[in-house]
């Protein structure tokens, strides 16, 4: 079985991004711009690697090869961006929540089970549609007169308008699980449902205007299960990376509405290995994976020696610690 060694991967990454760096730090132009280049040729130097690994690895190992080597594209890509022009903390912050996502949704782009499967969003138009549709269907099986309900589903309608014309039901993640697919029966510690996940690099003080979004979207799934519109329940789950001492209040309200579970901090991994089947921590573990520790000194030290304004944490410890 081929040994797959993060050193290896980092060293071939930056050995080939080091002359391709150099020449765009030397570009005219706006540093979004330079950093847009040098991204799309880490963008097709992420995709030779694996595709070369994915040769050389056995079937089993591609799970594993996945989530090394893009967490190793994660190492030289903020060390390019930093190198071009250092990263201040809204920046950073708001890059590592989308490289944090980005790496942990591998895990259900490459599941170890082979009974999860991705879906995609209904549309809110058709929700609507069908919910409005099951809300007349009963009023009618309780044999009221024709005008009592059209003069009841006429103010439901109304209400509906609070909702908006269009909600957007789309999420981070969503999966759903089977007992059966493609004709393998399959036995399960999970539940057969469809989950949304909505992923958060962290959660803080200034999230109401996103707790009210979270909190209608939920309340549209939980429609769908209470009219029994769906094969299978759907569950609402918030995966947050980790939590300001100051951010609990919003987050605890989505918790407490019963329309969102939460998973924090390594929690997470555990959820992806109950559903997805890959120990993330596992290979965390085997492989030693510190993104502060991993960046090359000079990345390193920048993110050790500047400090967030409002926590007080350095860079490292705030932005970059994922486990």
């Amino acid at each position: 079985m081929y040994v797959l060694d993060k050193k290896l991967i980092l060293g071939v990454m930056r050995t080939n991004s080091a002359e391709v760096l150099e020449k765009v730090s030397k570009m005219k132009g706006k540093n979004q711009d330079k950093t847009k280049e040098m991204n799309k040729f880490l963008d097709e130097l992420h995709k030779n690697v694996f595709g070369i690994l994915t040769q050389k690895i056995d079937a089993s190992q591609k799970s594993e090869c996945a989530f090394l080597v893009y967490y190793c594209w994660i190492i030289v890509s903020l060390e390019c961006r930093n190198y071009l022009w250092n990263y201040e903390s809204m920046d950073l912050s708001r890059r590592s929540g989308e490289l944090w996502e980005s790496l942990v949704k591998l895990c259900w782009t490459f599941p170890v089970k082979k009974n999860v499967k991705r879906f995609t969003a209904p549309s809110f138009g058709d929700v609507q549609e069908q919910v409005k549709k099951k809300f007349i269907n009963k009023l009618i099986e309780k044999g009221l007169p024709e005008e009592v309900i059209r003069d009841i589903f006429n103010d439901y309608e109304k209400i509906w308008t609070l909702l908006g014309e269009s909600i957007n039901l789309n999420s981070d993640e969503l999966f759903e699980t089977f007992e059966e697919l493609d004709g393998e029966i399959f036995e399960s510690e999970t539940k057969h449902e469809k989950v949304i996940i909505d992923f958060k690099g962290s959660y803080g003080s200034n999230e109401k205007g996103n707790k009210e979004r979270l909190l209608t979207v939920a309340r549209v799934y939980d429609m769908l299960n209470y009219y029994e519109l769906t094969e299978k329940p759907y569950k609402c789950m918030l995966a947050v990376r980790t939590v300001e001492a100051t951010g609990h209040n919003y987050l605890r309200q989505l918790e407490n509405s019963g329309l969102w579970s939460v998973e924090r901090g390594n929690e997470v991994y555990s959820m992806i290995h109950r559903y997805t089947g890959f120990e993330a921590l596992k290979i965390i573990e085997k492989h030693q994976l510190s993104i502060p520790d991993d960046l090359d000194e000079k990345t390193s030290s920048y993110m050790k020696s500047n400090y967030t304004s409002r926590q007080g944490k350095t860079f490292a410890d705030h932005y970059l610690t994922w486990w």
